[in-house]
């Protein structure tokens, strides 16, 4: 599955130090096709936790 821009996501593993497996981001910037990379800002509580480059494989749909 391919993100777009604006897209909310989950992620399915520990991506860094202040985020956890789970947590909620939102697609900042789309990388190009052969990286399948990109840039998610991650926020809880309405506050950020951080900001990360993550693999596709790293992500999945946000489901509430």
């Amino acid at each position: 599955m391919l993100f777009e821009e604006f897209d909310v996501v989950r992620s399915i593993k520990s991506l860094s130090e202040n985020v956890p497996s789970g947590s909620k981001g939102t697609i900042l910037f789309v990388g190009d096709e052969n990286s399948l990379s990109y840039l998610v800002e991650f926020v809880e509580d309405g506050e950020t936790l951080d900001i990360l480059e993550v693999k596709q494989s790293d992500l999945v749909p946000f489901r509430e």
